[in-house]
């Protein structure tokens, strides 16, 4: 594995972990609205450094 092919993993990996990280924040919380907002604010991160 490269270097290169490296540093993908781990940001992938990264951005895993975020997504995880923001779930238990969401499940934590108790209105359904803010936890949904949580979610896809996440989701619309990811895609904007996709698409990147």
């Amino acid at each position: 594995m490269t270097t290169e092919q490296k540093i993908k993993a781990a940001y992938k990996r990264i951005q895993e972990l975020e997504l995880l990280i923001r779930h238990w924040k969401a499940s934590e919380v108790s209105s359904e609205y803010v936890a949904l907002e949580l979610l896809e604010s996440g989701l619309n991160e990811s895609y904007e450094i996709n698409a990147a």
